[in-house]
């Protein structure tokens, strides 16, 4: 995955800690770091920005107009949005969008001119804690709980991997809260080495789970989320987590999904959340106050509410503040939890969490021996400065009047993820590694290549790499007990198997100053060189470093990438398919290729050509992925195959029967996963009859593609062949 804005060595505890310098450091409270965790909703669509001299629903037409003086805090008194230095906020779109983070202010709704409930949440946390608050955003629009937030102890499943997995969501939400903390110093400057605390979860979500029968196991799914998020199993390991849930008033009627949000502090239905899980009834005023909810696009009291609340902005703060108030109102854990260990460079740092029941003596082991007998009860961080490299294994032992109690954690910062590519000078290398480390070791194929890499240094160039071959690296740090990371490259010749078509992009690049593919050649089944189909061109296709990857599917070599102003670029083809006779009618021929979508702008579109492009097959893709045919010049369909989501790698394949005897021209559109199974259907096909002229088809053709990548492009008689056996 991204991964992220920033790489991490995950600690086999479940989340990771924050940095300290040393045992003594922690005087202040622990940051109390609030999940706040949804959908569009808890993203936020509410407006800052608006007409104050109209009626309006906007932030700054709610502080303009504010006769109660109850938002005046927003502003300085110039005008200006305020900026809350003891609450920071964190939100990260990964793998939709971008990263922001600092201190909490407007604009950390779903796009930067909007806020959700974290403004109202924030400010109203702030002013009860008295040390530092951190919010950490784990929200997307468009996501169901009954399959994206799935709860893992119901679905049983795999660990996701792509946004279209059953509960990666659930499993991003995770990730973030180590992503975050192993990061704080990096991220927050004004991190003092306090420690940190998961002090509550806030849930906003329903609008999505109305659809596919996902409603009829809201409640149960509910429940599960809130177990397994509390669970050291599934999810955060700290039993009796506080979670607020605001219910989805913006839906009409008495649904499923508001009953299964109710039932949640229903001390009958489930008396384990009694007291510890609080639900704001948004179809109802909130409070003494009579807090609202429900407001038009005025600014006024409505019921008629879209499923954004109408973009209130007064709706998100009050969300917030409602949400607030009930979680200063539940119960906290009564007993420690959640230890976790992260490696950095001063060593593996360790955190724990207290509960209302407090420690009278607190101990460190590492692999059975104690390494500080004497911590300060109140104290929940600890730094091992004298671990050396790889696996160890850590215990805190509290001492509290109803008994002692142990925590345990596992940490490995021997180096992970070595990645290669075939740069202009041989192969470069890169990994990652988090821990306090001497030196590094490179060797490939067993021999020692570097011996003494500094302890800071994640890239190595192999300038001695053979030219052809497979190889194997392998990294490890010089000291400690390790398990080195190895990676197998393939620098060549192509070797196509049964394809007649192999396009694998195995040309040399640099992934600071990707090469251009113009002039590149000596591809299997291609002949000259690729040239540009622009006349005067300015924006040159590249090779990007670094090849895309599909389960077993055999690779080689680095990606391309075109670009949206371009008209595309060529290579010729060797007459291979001509002589197989998989251009005759009545012939089948597979073609396949991986795809990689890096944002929301014009994608690849891949084809097979005639010299002058009068005649045409293949696959496009914008923001979906489709068929489409030309012929005589004309495009005549363009069809759905499926839709594509960012930083996610695709393999379609396509199976193409010329029309014989007066049937007409079919592709077959099919999306493979990685066990690299041929689905039994195949995706939409065309309707109105098309017969090109297949025998002029000469030339492979890549067009489009500013935010996305291709590669491995396989032409044959048979699937095996277009899938690398």
């Amino acid at each position: 995955m991204k991964a992220a804005l920033f790489s991490t060595i995950r600690c086999l505890a479940l989340l990771a800690a924050p940095l300290l310098m040393n045992s003594t450091v922690q005087a202040e409270e622990p940051v109390k770091i609030y999940l706040l965790v949804g959908q569009s909703n808890m993203q936020g669509k509410g407006n800052i920005e608006g007409d104050v001299n109209k009626p309006g629903n906007s932030l700054r037409h709610l502080v303009h107009h504010d006769a109660k003086k109850e938002f005046q805090f927003l502003v300085d008194p110039q005008g200006e949005w305020t900026a809350r230095e003891d609450v920071w906020a964190h939100y990260d779109l990964f793998p939709f969008g971008g990263l922001r983070y600092g201190p909490l202010k407007p604009g950390y709704g779903a796009a930067p001119g909007q806020i959700g409930p974290e403004l109202g949440f924030g400010n109203v946390m702030g002013d009860a804690d008295k040390g530092q608050v951190l919010l950490i955003k784990a929200a997307w629009g468009g996501k169901s709980l009954g399959y994206d937030f799935l709860p893992p102890s119901v679905g049983k499943y795999a660990k996701p991997v792509r946004p279209a997995d059953p509960g990666y969501f659930y499993q991003r939400t995770l990730d973030l809260v180590s992503e975050v903390t192993e990061n704080v110093e990096t991220l927050f400057p004004g991190y003092k080495g306090q420690g940190m605390e998961i002090a509550g979860l806030c849930w906003h979500q329903g609008w999505n789970d109305q659809y596919g029968g996902l409603d009829a196991n809201y409640e149960s799914n509910m429940a599960a989320f809130i177990r397994d998020i509390r669970s050291s199993e599934h999810g955060l390991g700290i039993p009796g987590l506080t979670v607020v849930i605001a219910t989805s008033g913006n839906i009409m009627g008495d649904t499923p999904i508001k009953q299964g949000q109710l039932a949640m502090a229903d001390a009958n239905k489930h008396p384990e959340f009694a007291g510890n899980v609080a639900v704001v009834d948004t179809d109802k005023p909130y409070g003494p106050e009579q807090m609202g909810f429900k407001f038009g696009e005025d600014g006024l009291p409505s019921d008629k509410i879209g499923y954004h609340w109408n973009s209130s902005a007064l709706c998100y703060m009050n969300i917030g503040r409602a949400m607030a108030a009930e979680m200063a109102k539940l119960d906290k854990p009564k007993l420690p939890s959640r230890l976790v260990a992260h490696g950095s460079e001063k060593g593996v740092v360790l955190n724990w969490q207290l509960g209302t029941e407090k420690p009278t003596a607190v101990e460190v082991l590492r692999d059975g021996k104690t390494l500080d007998a004497g911590i300060p009860s109140t104290q929940t961080t600890f730094t091992d400065t004298t671990a050396l490299p790889g696996a160890n294994s850590y215990e805190v032992i509290l001492n509290l009047p109803s008994g002692k109690q142990k925590l345990t954690a596992f940490c490995d910062t021997s180096a992970t993820a070595l990645t290669g590519y075939r740069s202009l000078n041989g192969v470069m290398l890169s990994w990652k590694a988090r821990g306090k480390y001497d030196a590094f070791r490179i060797t490939r194929d067993g021999h020692v290549i570097a011996d003494a890499l500094a302890a800071d240094v994640r890239s190595f160039e192999d300038k001695t790499a053979p030219a052809n071959g497979k190889v194997v690296y392998a990294i490890q740090p010089t000291t400690g007990k390790v398990t080195p990371a190895e990676f197998a490259v393939d620098l060549g010749p192509a070797d196509p198997g049964s394809a007649l078509v192999y396009e694998p992009f195995n040309y040399p690049t640099d992934a600071g100053e990707p090469q251009g593919i113009l002039g590149k050649s000596g591809a299997p089944g291609t002949k000259g060189e690729y040239v540009t189909l622009d006349k005067a061109p300015k924006h040159l296709p590249k090779v990007i470093a670094g090849g895309l990857s599909h389960g077993a599917l055999p690779v080689l070599g680095n990606r391309a990438q075109g670009n949206a102003w371009s008209k595309g670029f060529a290579i010729d083809l060797d007459g291979s398919l001509a002589k197989a006779g998989l251009l005759e009618d009545g012939a089948t021929m597979w073609i396949s290729f991986l795809y990689h979508i890096h944002g929301n702008g014009p994608g690849v579109r891949l084809s097979l050509q005639s010299a002058d492009s009068k005649e045409a097959i293949g696959f496009h893709h914008s923001r979906v992925t489709n068929t489409f045919i030309i012929h005589d010049g004309t495009e005549k369909q363009m069809l759905f195959v499926k839709g594509v989501m960012n930083n996610t790698t695709y393999f379609f394949v396509g199976k193409i029967i010329w029309g014989k005897d007066g049937q007409p021209d079919q592709l077959l559109p099919y999306h493979l996963m990685e066990d690299l199974k041929l689905p039994e259907k195949p995706g939409r096909m065309f309707t109105e009859p098309v017969d090109i002229d297949q025998s002029k088809l000469s030339r492979l053709v890549i067009e489009g593609g500013k935010d996305s990548d291709v590669d491995e492009i396989r032409v044959g008689a048979t699937f095996e062949s277009v899938i690398g056996r």
